[in-house]
């Protein structure tokens, strides 16, 4: 009897730090398909930032607040060039406002205003980068925070129509 209980604690705890042992490497492998989102478009580089900021500056409550180029950020700073990319900054004052009128949610700051990525790969391809906001969403769901992401996601897909983009898990 004493063997048997041993024996079911044992495989318990094995189980356990087994358990432990496949659910992190999940998320390494799926981190970088689950945290971020890359959408390559049939555009050229200038023709689809061009229609980003135009599709989020008719996006209602939406406007882009700046266009990063982030090539050449990096090559006058002394860096290697990257080739091309830009980063789109964009805030909707009203969704802005509700995020950090309180204290607890300030921290979201962090995070704003939200940020799209145009870049030319080494193929030639023209891609999109972005955060999941779905992912993001979902870690706050039943806080007021996680609310207010959810509007945000439904205009980031509408914005981004233009590609068919939908957010999903993986």
């Amino acid at each position: 009897m004493i063997n048997n209980k041993r024996g079911i604690f044992i495989g318990a705890v094995l189980g356990v730090v087994i358990s432990f042992f496949v659910i992190g490497l999940f998320f390494k492998i799926s981190a970088p398909t689950m945290f971020f989102k890359e959408v390559t478009v049939p555009y050229s580089f200038e023709k689809t930032v061009s229609m980003l900021t135009n599709r989020i500056n008719k996006q209602k409550g939406w406007h882009v607040t700046t266009v990063i180029d982030q090539q050449k950020e990096i090559v006058s700073h002394g860096g290697k060039n990257v080739g091309r990319v830009k980063i789109i900054k964009f805030c909707n004052g009203k969704l802005s406002g509700k995020m950090l009128e309180k204290d607890e949610s300030k921290f979201m700051a962090v995070k704003m205003p939200l940020s799209i990525a145009v870049y030319e790969k080494s193929d030639g391809r023209v891609t999109i980068g972005l955060m999941n906001g779905y992912v993001m969403a979902r870690m706050f769901s039943g806080r007021r925070e996680g609310a207010i992401m959810e509007k945000v996601v439904k205009d980031i897909e509408a914005i981004l129509g233009f590609v068919h983009f939908r957010f999903t898990i993986f």
